[in-house]
C-alpha cells in the first residue's frame, strides 16, 4: 500500500484534531473512525495505528511503524506529544498538508493544460496529413501534367512540414509521459525536483515553491514549540533546492553558535528583506507565531500565482503556434491552387 497523499494526510490530521478537541482517547477515536470510514486505505491505517497504541506505543511511534505517513508529519507528532501540543500540531498539520495538496493541484494544472493542447495540436496535424493534404493531391491530379508538376512540389513541401511537426510533437508528448511515469519513483522525483531548482527557465518558480514549503513548515514548528536550532533542520528536509538547504544549514550553525534566531533569519537572505525584518520585529514583540503564519500565507499565494502565470502564458502561446503552423501548411497548398485557378479563369 502506497503512502498517503497530501489530501489524505490532511484529512487524517483533521479528524485527529477533532478527536483530541472532544477529549477522546486516541485509540477509541481511531476505532470509531475505522468503523465509520468508507475509504479503505485510511480505514486500514486507522485500525493499524489503533492496535499499536493499544499495545503501548505513542501516536508518533505508531505512525512511524505504519510507514504510510511523511517523515516530517511523524516528527511533528512526536514533538507535539512531548510538548503537550498534539491537538494544535494536528490542526496545523491538517492545514499544512491542505496547502501542499493545493500547490500540487496548481502544478498539475500548469502541466496538464498545455499537454492537453499539445494532444489537440497533434490530432489536428494528423487529420491534416491523413485527410486534408491527400484531398488536395487528388484535386491537383485531375489537372493536366504541366499543372500537376507545378503544384506537386507545394504538396510535397506541405507533407514534409506536416510530418516534421508531427514527429516533434510526438517526441515532446512521449518525453512528458516518460518523465511523469519516472517521477512516480521517489529518487527520480527528487532528482527532477533538484534539476528544476537550477534550470534557468524553472529556477525562479521552483524557488517560490520551496519558500512556500519552508515558510509553512516554520509556521507549524513555531506553533509546536520546536527549538529554533531545530527548525532549519526540519525545513531543509522538505526541499531539494541545494542553495536554500545550504542557507538553512548555515542558519542552524549560527543559532547553535549562540546567535539570536531572529537575527539569523533576518540576515540569512532566505526570505525577501521586507518579510525578514518583519519576522525579526515579531520575535522582539512576542508575536512570531502570527508573523510566521502571515509569511506562510504570502509565500503560498505567490507560488500559486507563479504557477497560474505560467499557464496563462503557455496556453495562448501554444494556440498561436498551432494556428500559425496549420495556416502555413494550408497556405503552402492553397496559394498554388489559387494561382492555377486564376490562370484557368
Amino acid at each position: 500500500m502506497k503512502n498517503l497523499s497530501s489530501d489524505e494526510t490532511a484529512y487524517f490530521f483533521e479528524q485527529l484534531a477533532l478527536m483530541l478537541n472532544a477529549g477522546m482517547q486516541l485509540s477509541d477515536g481511531l476505532e470509531i473512525l475505522y468503523e465509520d470510514l468508507d475509504d479503505k486505505r485510511i480505514k486500514e491505517i486507522c485500525g493499524e495505528i489503533s492496535k499499536s497504541i493499544n499495545s503501548g506505543k505513542t501516536l508518533g511511534e505508531a505512525m512511524e511503524e505504519c510507514g504510510k505517513f511523511p517523515e516530517y508529519a511523524v516528527n511533528m507528532v512526536k514533538i507535539g506529544g512531548v510538548t503537550g501540543r498534539l491537538e494544535g500540531v494536528s490542526r496545523d498539520l491538517s492545514e499544512y498538508y491542505e496547502n501542499r495538496a493545493e500547490l500540487s493541484r496548481t502544478v498539475r494544472s500548469a502541466v496538464i493544460h498545455p499537454l492537453m493542447l499539445l494532444f489537440m495540436m497533434t490530432a489536428v496535424i494528423i487529420v491534416l496529413i491523413v485527410l486534408v493534404l491527400p484531398m488536395f493531391s487528388e484535386i491537383f491530379s485531375q489537372f493536366d501534367a504541366s499543372v500537376s508538376e507545378t503544384v506537386s512540389s507545394a504538396v510535397n513541401t506541405a507533407y514534409t512540414i506536416g510530418w516534421i511537426i508531427l514527429a516533434a510533437l510526438l517526441v515532446i508528448i512521449s518525453a512528458a509521459i516518460i518523465i511523469a511515469l519516472l517521477s512516480l519513483i521517489p529518487s527520480v522525483k527528487r532528482g527532477l525536483s533538484g534539476f528544476l531548482t537550477v534550470f534557468p527557465l524553472t529556477k525562479r518558480i521552483s524557488r517560490k515553491f520551496s519558500l512556500a514549503k519552508i515558510s509553512s513548515a516554520m509556521s507549524l514548528m513555531a506553533s509546536a514549540g520546536i527549538a529554533p536550532e531545530e527548525m532549519p533542520l526540519y525545513a531543509s528536509s522538505l526541499i531539494n533546492d541545494k542553495s536554500l538547504i545550504k542557507k538553512l544549514d548555515k542558519c542552524r550553525e549560527r543559532v547553535i553558535g549562540g546567535e539570536y534566531f531572529a537575527d539569523v533569519i533576518s540576515s540569512s537572505d532566505i526570505f525577501p528583506s521586507m518579510f525578514a525584518h518583519s519576522l525579526k520585529f515579531s520575535y522582539t514583540s512576542g508575536s512570531f507565531e502570527q508573523s510566521w503564519k502571515k509569511l506562510s500565507e504570502r509565500c503560498d499565494y505567490e507560488a500559486q500565482e507563479a504557477a497560474s502565470g505560467i499557464v496563462s502564458v503557455i496556453e495562448p502561446l501554444i494556440v498561436i503556434v498551432l494556428t500559425t503552423i496549420i495556416g502555413a501548411v494550408l497556405l503552402s497548398v492553397m496559394i498554388p491552387l489559387m494561382n492555377i485557378m486564376s490562370v484557368i479563369g
